[in-house]
């Protein structure tokens, strides 16, 4: 994602995983732009090993920073979204930070009091359904 004039748009993403579920992948992504105070949620299921969401969604904000939990071997031996940030994402830097910084309790309260009124009303209902988008929230703001 380019900003206008053609500089490299200020992104910062935070990306953590869940394998709790035996043959689901869910991913939580929070990106925030430096230049528009614009934050963007997704919460996933991967569908692949290959973790093709994720890697569409960071091809498209193209962060300058990623912010990740430490490495944590699955019990099948697959590669964590932090392995694939290594392998495909040389070009941005990546920070990484204890997992409970990842704190969705914390990424809510954030994101409620700095979002607009309007858009802060109906955030109650969601956080426990995107607790790791929310969780990524944390990460950034702590970063």
């Amino acid at each position: 994602m380019e900003a206008e004039g053609g500089e490299r748009a200020s992104i910062i993403v935070g990306l953590i995983e869940n394998r709790a579920k035996e043959l689901s992948i869910q991913v939580g992504l929070a990106a925030f732009d430096l230049r528009s105070a614009s934050l963007h949620l997704s919460q996933y299921i991967e569908t692949s090993s290959s973790y093709q969401n994720t890697r569409t969604l960071l091809h498209f904000y193209d962060p300058a920073v990623i912010i990740v939990p430490p490495n944590r071997t699955s019990a099948d031996g697959m590669a964590g979204v932090s392995e694939q940030v290594d392998m495909l994402y040389s070009s941005a830097s990546k920070v990484v930070m204890a997992r409970g910084w990842f704190d969705d309790t914390k990424g809510a309260t954030l994101t409620k009091s700095l979002a607009a009124k309007e858009l802060s009303v109906g955030l109650d209902i969601y956080c426990k359904q995107y607790y790791l988008c929310l969780g990524s929230v944390a990460a950034i703001i702590r970063w």
